[in-house]
This record gives structure tokens, sequence and C-alpha cells, in this order.
């Protein structure tokens, strides 16, 4: 090789090492960005290129939400080669606040958790888990929800609850504490008036029925821990929900606790509560509004493609579906969508201008709502008082601050009056 042809190879190279070295600086300086739009132009060629891990949040190991995102991740992992890991939380705070501080990216939802978490109320009054605009993504299950008894007790029905009944009362969740005081309202009762047995977990409040411990509590017929109960000796025995009309006032109260929920005769789970008309559930995925819409795009349309590929792999499955999407959308969507779950609906021809202005409904509620939760803290900041659910000054000045600002209903009753 002669000189010259050396000198141009040389600079030929140099070249080349300068562009790399730009490329590099531009990707560090741009950090997730370039991914993101890196991501996105292989997405736009046909190859989208997954996150190398993700987390997805679940409430706790034996529960039917936990296994079916065992069921879809396992399925997913293989097929992508990304790494998807399934956290259990404890309860919904945790839910909530794993996916506000990044440890998890998607996380299980269901509507008494969101409208109790834009509420601020128990444990979602923190600086992690309070009011946050998040965005479903896709449904996991449209699961039952009622109150079982054992299969020998002398409560036949709701109407035989009553003074000194004892009740299993898990304060660690929400959603399972407004079902007690839902049952409570509709019997026009008082907490003073029954046997509230302290529980400390979702698996426990099943549990102490079957041990005899309690004689009612408030679970769902599709958990693993109903399945070990009804193969207890004496088995389980679900108590129906009264249709409004047998007792409109009754219904009403206990309505006040239990909004968002969609009243049906039961199909899955437990033998016993096949054919009993009790409450349903939309329980789904939620991630953080900003979370990158090519991402949730595509997951949404794995899911989609891939549904035959895991629907067997769980008894419930089958329930991860577009279908109970649309469902969902159809009955009056109580969440708003994330854009790029509405870009997949709108390429299958699923979306319609009724959802969209419901979703615009949705969207500007959870914004208001957000923005003053933040407001409030910054004001509490400044006044030195500790934000904490257990703190009277904290929830006392929340309350006055949310009313100042015009948000003084209850978040479900917002949502429930849209049109």
């Amino acid at each position: 090789m002669n000189s010259v042809s050396k000198r141009r190879d040389e600079e030929l190279n140099f070249k080349k090492r300068e562009s790399l070295r730009y490329m590099v600086a531009a990707a560090l300086g741009g950090g997730m960005l370039l991914a993101g739009t890196l991501r996105s132009a292989l997405a736009q060629a046909g190859k989208y290129m997954w996150p190398k891990t993700f987390n997805v949040v679940t409430p706790v190991v034996g529960t039917a939400n936990h296994s079916l995102a065992v069921a879809w991740t396992s399925k997913f992992q293989a097929a992508t080669g990304a790494k998807v890991a399934v956290l259990p939380a404890p309860n919904g705070f945790a839910r909530a606040a794993w996916l506000n501080t990044g440890e998890g990216r998607l996380t299980l939802v269901q509507a008494s958790d969101y409208f109790d978490q834009m509420d601020a109320v128990q444990g979602y009054a923190t600086r992690t888990a309070g009011p946050t605009d998040t965005r479903l993504i896709h449904m996991n299950m449209v699961t039952p929800w009622g109150y079982a008894v054992q299969g020998d007790s002398r409560i036949k029905s709701i109407n035989d609850i009553a003074k000194g009944t004892r009740i299993a009362y898990a304060k660690s969740s929400s959603f399972l504490v407004a079902g007690i005081e839902a049952l409570l309202a509709y019997r026009n009762l008082r907490h003073t008036d029954v046997d509230l047995v302290a529980i400390g977990s979702y698996g426990a409040n099943t549990a102490v029925l079957a041990e005899g411990r309690v004689e009612v509590t408030f679970t769902s017929p599709i958990s693993g821990p109903s399945y070990k109960a009804e193969a207890t000796p004496k088995g389980l025995r679900w108590l129906e929900l009264p249709p409004r009309q047998a007792d409109p006032a009754a219904y009403d109260r206990y309505r006040k606790f239990m909004a968002g929920y969609v009243t049906q005769k039961t199909v899955a789970g437990v033998k016993s509560a096949i054919g009993i008309r009790m409450d349903h559930a939309f329980q789904a995925n939620h991630v953080k509004a900003s979370e990158d819409p090519e991402f949730v795009y595509q997951l949404v349309k794995w899911l989609d493609e891939n549904y035959a590929s895991y629907k067997g792999d769980f008894t419930h499955a089958h329930m991860l579906s577009i279908a109970n999407l649309v469902l969902f959308l159809d009955t009056a969507a109580l969440q708003p969508l994330h854009e790029g779950t509405i870009r997949y609906l709108k390429e299958q021809g699923k979306w319609k201008d009724a959802y969209q202005k419901r979703q615009d409904q949705l969207v500007k509620l959870a914004k208001k709502y957000e923005k003053t939760y933040k407001d409030a803290m910054a004001a509490a900041d400044n006044k030195g008082i500790s934000i904490e659910p257990g703190n009277a000054k904290w929830k006392s000045f929340w309350m006055e601050f949310r009313a100042a600002s015009g948000v003084s209903k209850p978040f479900a009753e917002e949502v429930l009056a849209l049109n």
C-alpha cells in the first residue's frame, strides 16, 4: 500500500470513529430519548426492540391476578427475549406507590382502588401513592366479589347479617374495607353493632372463615384462598346480592361504597359461587400517563395477537382479552386509557366517538385531582405538616384543601356522573 492510499484509509477510519463518537455522545446526551426513538423507528420497520427488562406489579401470590401475570409474562419472555419480573405487592397502596416510584412499569388496578387512590383515602394519603394520572392499558379480568360464609352457616342471606355477627375486616386493603362498609350500610348497622375481626392480609381474609374465626368475609370466588376454603369439610356458600327493587334504600346505601362494579351472575371460580348474583370488578393493568406510547401499543398488540398462546395456561387467563376491554368501554369506562392502547383499538376498528368523549372527560378529571393533590402536598410542606396516612392534621388539611380547590366530591361520584 502506498503512502497516499494509507493516508486516505487513515482519514476514512478517523471519520468513522468521529461519526461513531458523535452517535455515542448523542445517545448519552439524549438518554432514554434515543432508545425510545430507536424503538419507534424499528417498530415502523416492523421490528420493535423490547426493553431488556420491566416489572409487573400484582396482588399477593395465590391471587388470580398474580397467577395470570405469571402465565402471560412467561409466554411473553419466551417469545421476545425480554425479562419480566412479576412483583407481588402486599396491598393496593403499595401497588400504586411502586408504579409511581418506578419499581413497576405496569400495576394491577381495579375501579375501587383507582377511586380510593384519587381521593387519597387511608394508605393512599402518602407522597408516592396518592392521586396520580395513570392510564389503563389492557383488561386483566372481570372478577366477581361477594360475601362468603361456611357451608353450614346459619346465615342464608345478606338480611341475616345482624348485631353480633363476626365479620373479617382487613384494614390493609381499601377495597376489602369498602366491601364490609357496604355490607354494614345495606343492613344499616354500625361498627359497634357487629364483631369486626382484624385481618392482616388478603389470604388470611378468607382463611379465617374456613377456620371458623369469622362468620362472613368479603372475597373473590376465583382466588386461590377461596379454592382452599372450598376444599375444607364445611366448604363455602355465597350470599346473593339482592336486586335494587328488593330494597331501594338499602341498595343505594350499599352502592355508595361499591361504586364501579357490575352486578351479574357468577360464571367463574369455585363451584359454590357459580350462578350466584354478585358484583363484578373490571381489573386491569395501568401505567403512568407519561409511559412510552410505542411500548404500550406493542404490548397490547402482542397480548392480542398471542392470546391463543396463553389463554389456557391459567384457569382465568382467557379473561385477558380485547373483548373484555371493549366490554369495559361499552359498560362505561371508569378509568382513562393510555394513548398506545387507543391507537391499537383504532387500528382494529374498535374505537368509537363515544369512547373518546368519555376518555376526554376522565383525563380532565384525573389531571385535576392529581394537580390538586400535588398543590396540597406543597402547601402542607410549607406549613410543616407531615404527609402520612396516620397524621390527622394532614388528613383534615387535605380535605379542606380539596374542598377549597373545587374537588370536594368523591372521585367515584364525579366519574359516575359523567355522560
